[in-house]
């Protein structure tokens, strides 16, 4: 358990430094909507490559049941953090902060999850974990950015860099969490978790950064830079 937990926070560290080099950028050179759609396109790919090489191809062979359980408590669980998010906007919760506390709480719960989904995927298989733990290095990237762009511009930098590191050390507590509470657990377990990881990154792909990214013209880059972060994961799959 030990070794499984050290392989999945050296990984994850990665997610964290990639959450904190966000923030530093939206402080300091904020990207304008462009760049922010290219990002978002890249990340896309990234994460769907991701389910596909990865968790799809794990729960495969598992019992039809054992997967459309986790499936649905996933986009349950998703489409709840999504209502949650519209619910604080639109009721103004945070006073200065309302604009920005959705969106906040929405990426912290998701920080959760992710770092469970690492921890289990490392339990499962050492070259899933690497893979899924690069992936959702690339999407907090683009996290840490559009958090700390929709922060209140009289926040000092520090107070806004306090968002992402944040979030990196919410990731940090789910792969403990997910290692040391599902090491040895059954494999209708892990496939319930595998499965629910697969919904939440899908809805995150398709509900989340593309439709963001969607509300900016897509250009010849953007579109390329989906299919350049897809191959990238599919190739470091087939490599390992």
């Amino acid at each position: 358990m030990a070794e499984t937990l050290i392989q999945a926070l050296s990984y994850t560290s990665l997610a964290v430094v990639a959450a904190l080099v966000g923030g530093v950028v939206a402080v300091y050179r904020p990207p304008d909507p462009q760049m922010e759609s290219n990002v978002q396109h890249l990340a896309a790919g990234v994460v769907f490559a991701a389910v596909a090489a990865e968790l799809l191809p794990d729960i495969h062979n598992k019992s039809p049941t054992v997967v459309v359980s986790g499936f649905a408590i996933g986009i349950v669980t998703m489409l709840g953090i999504h209502r949650l998010s519209k619910a604080i906007e639109n009721r103004d919760i945070g006073g200065n902060f309302a604009g920005a506390a959705g969106l906040i709480i929405t990426i912290a719960i998701d920080m959760l999850i992710d770092g469970v989904l690492i921890g289990v995927t490392f339990i499962e298989e050492t070259t899933t974990g690497v893979i899924i733990a690069l992936a959702l290095a690339i999407e907090v990237l683009f996290l840490g950015v559009a958090a700390v762009v929709a922060l209140p511009e009289e926040m000092r930098n520090i107070q806004k860099m306090a968002v992402p590191a944040t979030f990196g050390a919410l990731m940090t507590v789910g792969v403990t969490v997910g290692v040391l509470t599902l090491e040895g657990a059954a494999e209708a377990t892990i496939a319930v978790v595998l499965a629910f990881g697969a919904a939440a990154l899908l809805y995150l792909v398709t509900e989340e950064l593309l439709v963001k990214a969607g509300k900016v013209p897509q250009t010849p880059v953007s579109t390329t830079l989906f299919f350049v972060g897809f191959l990238t994961i599919f190739l470091l799959d087939i490599i390992g």
